[in-house]
């Protein structure tokens, strides 16, 4: 069973995640190719990341 201090930090952890990949897909768009390519790297990552962890929420929940 999980605690409500760990439920508060998981619901947190994927709000950040979420927020996190929203920042980095608006990077995406950058007129400058280098960033680009490199924000675009990083949220495959991030993307990966958020969707764990709404599975966990998920997961949890239930």
């Amino acid at each position: 069973m999980i605690t409500p201090i760990d439920a508060e930090n998981l619901v947190k952890a994927s709000q950040g995640a979420s927020l996190l990949a929203d920042d980095l897909r608006s990077l995406a768009q950058s007129a400058d190719p280098f960033l680009a390519e490199l924000a675009v790297e990083m949220l495959r990552a991030a993307t990966e990341l958020e969707l764990k962890l709404k599975r966990l929420t998920t997961a949890v929940s239930a």
